[in-house]
């Protein structure tokens, strides 16, 4: 059954599968936050704006590895939000952070500022309107402090043989398609929606175009390659990490 977005992420046995009892990460998030960590390299408290939390099972991750003290995170979906706060009382940090239901594209900054920006979970991928996804990108460098920065995770039109090929077909029949190329239906538990999947070509072009500097894009498969970690081309999502900032001058 076809589904809109915020419908699905509010079914709870959706919820059910990306409910983690304790907080967790791969180890190309905990890259990414190591990445970040260095990159800011301070001592001051630092705070950071979590997009797509959903169970929140990245948000100690981030407050450990970063080093924050301030965390904003927010989710489209209420019920999301409702499982976030119960693991944010058994994870013992309430008192770090804050939650709220908010549409990232319409997410209001409230005159503070953040170092650091996380879109992680491919919740990009779930944004299939072009407009909305520069919103988001928009609103994150918005509400970065000057020399912020970002980091994300979406998937690819590049992994698996299947996913390969389809977006090749769809790449070849551009012409007659009535929507983008990275379209795709997505979904699980018998509930489908619209994704976006990316090239690192129209990554970049979201980044640069809203102004984010010094972008750095790379695909699981180089990430792995570069670490020395086995990876299954067959298999493997191959989603693309991204990291970049703000700089005003």
């Amino acid at each position: 059954m076809k589904v809109e977005n915020k419908f699905f992420w509010e079914n709870q046995d959706v919820i059910a599968t990306q409910d983690r009892s304790v907080s967790s990460s791969a180890g190309y998030e905990v890259f990414l936050y190591e990445k970040v960590a260095a990159y800011l390299n301070s001592k001051v408290k630092l705070s950071a704006k979590v997009f797509g939390c959903g169970t929140g099972r990245e948000i100690p991750e981030v407050i450990k590895y970063i080093g924050v003290e301030r965390v904003l995170a927010s989710d489209i979906a209420e019920n999301m939000i409702k499982k976030c706060n119960e693991n944010l009382i058994n994870w013992q940090v309430t008192d770090m952070v804050t939650t709220e239901v908010a549409d990232a594209a319409a997410f209001e900054s409230r005159d503070y500022t953040f170092d650091v920006v996380t879109i992680m979970n491919n919740m990009l991928t779930y944004v299939t309107d072009k407009q909305q996804r520069d919103k988001i990108f928009k609103k994150s460098h918005e509400i970065l402090k000057d020399k912020g920065c970002i980091i994300g995770v979406v998937h690819h039109q590049i992994g698996t043989p299947q996913k390969t090929a389809y977006f090749m077909l769809r790449r070849f029949l551009k012409p007659f398609l009535k929507s983008e190329v990275g379209y795709r239906l997505t979904g699980f538990k018998g509930l489908k929606f619209g994704g976006y999947y990316f090239t690192k070509e129209d990554l970049y072009k979201h980044l640069n175009d809203n102004d984010f500097k010094n972008i750095e894009i790379t695909s699981l498969a180089g990430f792995s390659e570069k670490q020395g970690i086995p990876y299954d081309r067959m298999k493997g999502s191959n989603n693309l990490l991204f990291f970049c900032n703000k700089i005003l001058r």
